[in-house]
């Protein structure tokens, strides 16, 4: 028989009586080797409001989260991010605002559409950088959402950026798309608004269960008003989790997203989300068995299935978890004439498993190792996938 788990009034340290208003504070310092990035060092560190005592159950995490965040390596690559999100700062009200500024100095990039290829044989000491590019980010996001009825909200926000896109020494596949697109090598400012509904019943927004979140989100860029671009965004998404046992749980998700008049590839990578976007597919965000960025192009189309099992769990305290997934996404664009369907036919294909430790209602950080069409992917987190 399974032992009982303490409900959240018999958490130790969870304040009783009245409610009061307090921080804590969170900080760690980063250092690690990844890859083709080298040896990256940087700080990670928040102040949290944690939720009230009679809230303390609710599916966000906390009240409001300030957080500082950034790491430089030895390829040249650099981030830093501040941002402030309020899932609970007044009743019926979220808000969020993030500041970026990212160097990706070895940011993959195999080139434009579906039928793109990787062979690894290309990859060579005379061009090591032939699936390479490097990609410059400045970015200002924010967001407010307001409950409508029960669990529908109404968002709205803005996505300001200035990105730039140039290659590295030596033959590539970016290099031979300098033609492709005006926007390769030339400082673009891509500014969108934003809005949308939000359909959210899950129990958990850090490590769902229960529930879902359907969201239909509507974007637009106008270069008459601020920007180098002019398009819409149309992002559609579902997800869903159900938990057989007190120690399974079972997620799906399926996201298409459409693009109309004159984006370029800059503007491809951005796949919205209320609350959190995710970037390109291929990658811990989207698709965990290919590798970052790995598919770009207009429109997009990428499902998940996630089987995920609790070798340790106390609720709130500490959780430990096996995941299996399998994930299948593809692209369409322009460049192999194809326009977007809800269809299998493309897809690409992969599968992978992982671990995932969770501390406390927000802390998460594990790691997945998928099998697709390129080969093995690894990927390392601090938020589940979806």
């Amino acid at each position: 028989m399974a032992a009982s788990l303490p409900a959240s009034a018999q958490v130790p340290g969870l304040r009783e009586g009245p409610d009061l208003d307090y921080w804590y504070d969170v900080f760690y310092p980063k250092i690690f080797y990844a890859g083709k990035e080298g040896l990256l060092v940087g700080a990670y560190f928040a102040l949290v409001q944690p939720l009230r005592s009679r809230d303390f159950d609710s599916p966000p995490p906390y009240r409001i989260s300030i957080s500082l965040d950034g790491h430089a390596s030895t390829s040249g690559s650099r981030f830093i991010k501040l941002e402030g999100r309020a899932p609970g700062l007044a009743n019926g009200w979220r808000l969020s605002a993030r500041l970026t500024a990212r160097r990706r100095a070895k940011d993959n990039y195999l080139g434009i559409g579906n039928a793109t290829l990787f062979d690894s044989d290309s990859v060579t000491g005379a061009q090591p950088n032939f699936y390479r590019a490097v990609r410059t980010q400045y970015v200002a996001r924010t967001e407010v959402q307001r409950v409508l009825v029960g669990p529908l909200r109404a968002l709205a926000g803005l996505n300001i950026e200035r990105w730039k896109l140039a290659p590295r020494a030596g033959p590539s596949v970016f290099a031979t798309d300098l033609t492709r697109d005006p926007s390769i090598g030339v400082p673009t400012d891509d500014f969108s608004a934003r809005v949308g509904l939000v359909f959210d019943t899950r129990d958990d927004e850090v490590a769902s269960g229960r529930g879902v979140l359907v969201e239909a989100i509507w974007g637009v860029a106008d270069s008459s008003i601020a920007g180098d671009l002019s398009y819409t965004r149309t992002t559609l998404s579902a997800r869903g989790f159900v938990t057989p046992s007190p120690r399974l749980q079972l997620g799906a998700r399926v996201v298409a997203q459409i693009m109309s008049g004159s984006p370029r590839v800059g503007s491809f990578y951005l796949i919205e989300g209320s609350d959190r976007f995710s970037e390109g597919i291929g990658g811990g965000d989207t698709h965990r068995a290919l590798r970052h960025n790995r598919l770009l192009g207009r429109d997009k189309l990428f499902a998940n299935i996630d089987v995920r099992y609790a070798l340790f769990a106390i609720p709130t305290l500490y959780r430990v978890s096996l995941l299996g997934f399998l994930d299948a996404g593809r692209v369409f664009d322009d460049v192999d004439g194809e326009d977007f369907e809800v269809t299998t036919n493309g897809l690409k294909v992969g599968v992978g498993s992982g671990l995932f430790f969770q501390i406390g209602r927000a802390g998460l950080a594990g790691f997945t190792v998928g099998v697709g069409p390129d080969g093995v992917a690894t990927h390392f987190y601090t938020t589940w996938t979806f």
